[in-house]
């Protein structure tokens, strides 16, 4: 195992900077870019209720009441928004500002507001909060600013075979995403109160795309995913026999 150094915790260049940020509350960390067994060194994680008038204030006082994220790092700034609209690449790029626009007449948003996240053919558009995009832009000048949904489609289209549905339950919310090899079905992230919650829109999406509960996996993963989530699962299964 690595023994760091106070020199080495100095040297920002060793370090990547991570800091994700969602309606209820905002953590940052730092993994090393050298020494990559070592664990990630947390810097802070807060929460606040989630309330659309303070959201923007709540994100900017935990910033500057934090200064060692402003330190000279590399930084992913990934932002975790419900109303993340995916759109085909090659739709939009002939034409100046179109994920913008598309965006502005889905949701309330200026359009200088939205963030788009690009892979490949597909493209990424979310709008957390008004006055996010510049923020983040003048905090954190050259951060690579990602969806989170954007960011689990990214990572699954690469192993991902056949029809899956991935699921991943946070405290609040969980995150859906529909793959059909590297193909993208569906992406959504929804709030729950209860387990039973999860099984309904994870059954829902399945319903929506005319696939067999008995035979579409759904593969579960996050800090929300308890052993009542489980049983449900199990005995939706169970029921289609």
């Amino acid at each position: 195992m690595n023994i760091l150094t106070a020199a080495d915790y100095a040297d920002t260049g060793q370090w990547r900077l991570i800091v994700k940020i969602s309606a209820s509350g905002m953590c940052a960390h730092i993994e090393n870019t050298i020494h990559t067994d070592l664990e990630p060194q947390l810097l802070f994680a807060t929460e606040w209720e989630p309330d659309s008038d303070n959201l923007l204030r709540n994100i900017e006082n935990a910033v500057y009441d934090h200064p060692r994220v402003l330190e000279d790092y590399s930084a992913r700034i990934i932002v975790y928004d419900p109303k993340t609209l995916f759109m085909p690449t090659e739709a939009m790029e002939d034409i100046e500002g179109a994920e913008e626009n598309v965006y502005t007449s889905v949701y309330k948003a200026d359009p200088s507001d939205v963030m788009v996240d690009i892979e490949g053919d597909l493209m990424a558009a979310h709008c957390l909060v008004t006055g996010i995009k510049g923020f983040l832009n003048r905090t954190f000048p050259g951060a690579k600013l990602e969806s989170n949904l954007m960011s689990k489609v990214r990572t699954l289209r690469q192993t991902n075979d056949g029809v899956k549905l991935y699921l991943e339950a946070r405290e609040r919310e969980a995150d859906f995403v529909l793959l059909d090899g590297r193909n993208l079905l569906s992406a959504s992230t929804h709030p729950f109160a209860c387990a039973a919650d999860i099984v309904y829109h994870a059954l829902n999406i399945i319903d929506v795309y005319e696939l067999n509960v008995k035979t579409t996996p759904v593969m579960l993963s996050g800090e929300g995913v308890t052993e009542e989530l489980k049983e449900l699962f199990k005995a939706v299964n169970a029921a289609q026999l």
